[in-house]
Formats: structure tokens, C-alpha cells, sequence
């Protein structure tokens, strides 16, 4: 089957949710061997793809496009031919960096950012056996990277400077005593931030380096030794420069929850929260997550997929301590075209907070195979209900987002109250507490259990009167 036609067998089966494009293949061959695809967005709008697979084989491939999806620079092989995997990429200044393992060694390529061309080609790095073989590197103001990588099972930390031509001059490279393998780091101004496991629990330690690499903040426990710790959470700072640390966890449930560190001592400020927990057969979550900032702004994307259960592509938007400003809601619903999977998940915002992603889609039928996929969702749709809400006028009230997928946030124009919802004959199904002039509606009845789609009506305690379409899990 040609592309075209996978593409609309493909599209008949997903369901975007209100703001997000329809999303669209943007490669001209499948990905069947690594399901990994990684986006950047340039100052100019365009989108450059790198994504383990190339040509159904197990090779690194690169290509750029415009955000309707239109070939900028065509899809080429970056790596070399011969079997290549475990992708990591970085961005600093006007070129692209990719890394990945051929077998033991490391290579990396470099592309421009201004015009897609090759900069440096498929180079040797180090042959070092590296237990996780993924290169953590962040850039500094002064054009360095900043590297975490494994030496075996140790983590080194190291600081290059980008060499002309090709390689790197390496100013900086030793072992992180105390840290097992994995970890990551984030450069924020004159800090580095760097987040690792320790060797007995497993649990996450923080260390500060400056530029110069001399350490600032020794490392240090954070998490409590029951906890279970992926070794790559994701980093960010909030609008103080204070460390955010998100990462999958089991507590009660499998759920997302943050760490807030000082951006001076390491102390911490907010101690795992729970942002969002899986509530089966409602919603999943999964080790496929990213977590983006909205420059200039204390907010917060927080995109994941179900990890295969119901083949679905969530999202909530938070701010800097935690706290959902937008409930979580479907992003892309493929759960009408199973069998399906979506494993892995990148993705972008930019200064105006609209969000650009990059997922795998995979298809069983009529083949195997996983698509690199684009999609991205306008945040005028999230300020334009967030305004509606705060315009509640009297006794009124209005919902987050209309129809609901997940939950909804209810505002109301001040004071303590319960809304009633009926469903289409007028029996009372469910209702909304109200405190403070807010509050949620998961969508389920008197019990518990989630209702099923369709339009239920909400009523206030002044007789205000509002419709909501509940859509289907």
C-alpha cells in the first residue's frame, strides 16, 4: 500500500480533540525497527525530525518540513550504513546535534539549522561501553556542551566545546561519585543542574556544577528510598529558575509527580506532588512523556501517551508549583482503529504557548510499521476558554473546555455551592461541588462510574443552566 494510502486509512481512525491539528505523516517511509522520533522547532517556524529506523532498517535519519507537513529539506540517512540505535539529540546555536550507538561505539552527525544541510557527517565519538547508551547534553551561553553520558554502569559528566570541522575539545570529563547509571542534566543561566540515581535505593540525587565545573551544591537525596525512579526524568525550570523535576511513579497508583528544588542550595521546596494519577479504565499513563514550558510564562505542558492501552495521546497544562490550570484531556483519540500503539513521544511550545509534537504511530495493519507523525495545538484555544472562565458573571458559572474528555474545571462567581447535572431524560445523575467559586467534574455518576457520551445538562443553585457533551472513553 502506498503512503498516501495508509495515510488516509490511517486518518479515518483518529479523533483530535478541539485545538489540535489533524495530524499528519511527514516521512515518506515507516520506522519498523526503532519506534524513536525527535522534533525541533527553529526560529523560523519549520520543524526538524530525526528518528531511529530510517528505510525500515535500523539506521538515523533526518529531514525538515513546514508545520503543514511540506518537504523543506528531504528525509536523508545521517548515520552511517550499518546498524545504528539508542538516538539522543541536542540544539545550540544554528545546528542540530544527533547521537547514537553503532553497536559499542558512539558517533554523532551535526545539521544546520538554517537550511537542513550537513555540517558535520557521521563521526566517531568513543568507543566506552556505555551501559545506557544515551548522550545527555545541554549548551551553555559560551557555545560548550555540558554532557552526562555511562562509562559502564559509572556516570561521567564532561563539558566539549564543538571542534571545527568535526569532534569535540573535551575541557572537562569525571565520574559523578555516588551516582549510578542513567541521569540527566539541564544549564540554566550559570548552573548546571544535574539529577542522577543513587547506587543502593535508586532513588534521585541533585548535584549543581557552575560553568567552570566546580560544585556548587553537593549531591544530595531527595526522594524518599520506597519510591520507584525512572533513570531519565524530565527537567525544568519555573519562572524563579527553581529546578522542577516530573517523573512517573507508583504510589497509591501509577501517576506524574514533581519535585520543586531552590535554585541556590538544592533545598526542597515541593516535595512529590501528584500532578496527575491513572485512573483505569479512564485514563493511563506511561514512561512516555514530555514535560514543556511556555517561554516567558509559569506554565507548563504536560503531554503523554497511554502507553498502548486505549492508544491515546493526552494533556494537561500546569504552572510552576503543580497546580492544573487545564485539566487533562484527549489529545488524539485512536482508539476506533485497534489494533494500534503510540510509543514515544517529543515535542515542542513556542513564545505565543502553542505546542508542536512528534509521536510514533504504529500500525498493525495491513502492515507493521511505525510512522513518524506531526501535530500541534493552538493555545489560543486554552486562553480563549481560560477567559470565558474568569468572565463568569453573578451567580453563572462556565466549564474549562466544552465537550469534555476527561475532566472539567467549573468556575462559578464566587462562593460555595453544588451544581446538579441530568442526563438527556432528566434524571439526576451526578453533581459538582463548588468551593471557593471552583471546581472539577470527573465525569462520573453518584457511584463513581464514568457516564457514558452524550449531553447532560448542568444546573446552578440560581437556576443558571448550562449543556456539556461528555465524549466517549
Amino acid at each position: 500500500m502506498t503512503v498516501l494510502g495508509l495515510l488516509c486509512l490511517w486518518l479515518s481512525g483518529v479523533t483530535p480533540s478541539p485545538g489540535w491539528s489533524t495530524p499528519v505523516l511527514v516521512t515518506d517511509s515507516c520506522n519498523t525497527q526503532r519506534p524513536v522520533v525527535i522534533v525541533h522547532r527553529d526560529d523560523l517556524g519549520r520543524f526538524h525530525l530525526v528518528w531511529a529506523g530510517y528505510n525500515d532498517s535500523n539506521r538515523i535519519a533526518y529531514k525538515m518540513f513546514s508545520l503543514d507537513g511540506s518537504t523543506l529539506y528531504p528525509e536523508m540517512m545521517i548515520s552511517r550504513d550499518v546498524t545504528s540505535a539508542y538516538l539522543s539529540t541536542m540544539v545550540t546555536g544554528d545546528s542540530l546535534y544527533a547521537f547514537w550507538r553503532e553497536t559499542s561505539p558512539v558517533y554523532y552527525a551535526v545539521r544546520s539549522l538554517t537550511d537542513g544541510s550537513e555540517i558535520v557527517p557521521a563521526t566517531y565519538l568513543f568507543t566506552t561501553y556505555t551501559l545506557y547508551p544515551y548522550i545527555r547534553a545541554s549548551p551553555d551561553s559560551l557555545g560548550r556542551l555540558h554532557v552526562i553520558y555511562n562509562d559502564g554502569g559509572d556516570v561521567r559528566y564532561a563539558v566539549w566545546t564543538p571542534a571545527p570541522g568535526s569532534g569535540f575539545t573535551v575541557e572537562r570529563d569525571w565520574k559523578i561519585e555516588g551516582a549510578d547509571a542513567g541521569g540527566v542534566l539541564l544549564v540554566d543561566g550559570n548552573r548546571v543542574h544535574v539529577v542522577v540515581q543513587d547506587p543502593v535505593d535508586h532513588n534521585y540525587s541533585y548535584l549543581q556544577y557552575d560553568l567552570d565545573g566546580d560544585i556548587v551544591v553537593p549531591i544530595t537525596d531527595f526522594t524518599p528510598d520506597y519510591i520507584i525512579c525512572n533513570r531519565f526524568p524530565e527537567l525544568t525550570v519555573d519562572e524563579n529558575g527553581n529546578l522542577m523535576v516530573v517523573h512517573l511513579t507508583s504510589v497509591d497508583d501509577y501517576c506524574y509527580v514533581l519535585w520543586k528544588l531552590d535554585k541556590y542550595s538544592g533545598f526542597t521546596l515541593i516535595n512529590q506532588k501528584v500532578i496527575v494519577i491513572s485512573e483505569p479504565p479512564e485514563m493511563y499513563v506511561s514512561l512516555q512523556f514530555i514535560l514543556r514550558n511556555i517561554p516567558g510564562t509559569d506554565l507548563f505542558y504536560l503531554v503523554w501517551t497511554d502507553n498502548g492501552q486505549d492508544n491515546q495521546i493526552l494533556f494537561l497544562l500546569m504552572n510552576g508549583n503543580g497546580d492544573v490550570v487545564v485539566d487533562w484531556a484527549i489529545a488524539y483519540d485512536y482508539s476506533d482503529e485497534d489494533p494500534e500503539n503510540l510509543p514515544c513521544i517529543s515535542g515542542e511550545a513556542d513564545a505565543e504557548g502553542n505546542l508542536y509534537i512528534a509521536y510514533e504511530q504504529g500500525e498493525v495493519e495491513p502492515v507493521m510499521g511505525y510512522y513518524p507523525t506531526f501535530g500541534w495545538f493552538d493555545y489560543d484555544y486554552v486562553s480563549t476558554a481560560r477567559q470565558q472562565v474568569a468572565a463568569v458573571p453573578g451567580d453563572g458559572f462556565s466549564f474549562s473546555c466544552n465537550p469534555v474528555a476527561g475532566s472539567v474545571s467549573v468556575r462559578t462567581g464566587s462562593g460555595t455551592q453544588t451544581l446538579r447535572v441530568y442526563d438527556i431524560t432528566g434524571r439526576e445523575v451526578s453533581s459538582i461541588p463548588v468551593s471557593d467559586g471552583t471546581g472539577i467534574w470527573h465525569g462520573r455518576d453518584f457511584s463513581g462510574v464514568r457516564l457514558p457520551a452524550g449531553i447532560y445538562t448542568v444546573v446552578g443553585q440560581s437556576g443558571f443552566v448550562h449543556r456539556l457533551t461528555l465524549l466517549g472513553r
